[in-house]
């Protein structure tokens, strides 16, 4: 959720993910706010790749 308001955040575009609600950027790779009103980062989160699925671990 986008730090800022408690948006959803979900799309990634060019390793940006965006918040829907008020255009806060994030970088893909680190979390770390990059535009927007939001000035904390995103909580990371652990992941599993397997093939071609991604799984949150």
């Amino acid at each position: 959720t986008c730090t800022h308001q408690g948006c959803a955040v979900k799309d990634v575009v060019d390793n940006v993910i965006t918040c829907p609600c008020h255009n806060s950027t994030f970088d893909a790779a680190t979390g770390s706010p990059t535009g927007g009103p939001a000035t904390q980062p995103l909580p990371t989160r652990e992941i599993s790749v397997a093939g071609d699925s991604i799984t949150l671990a």
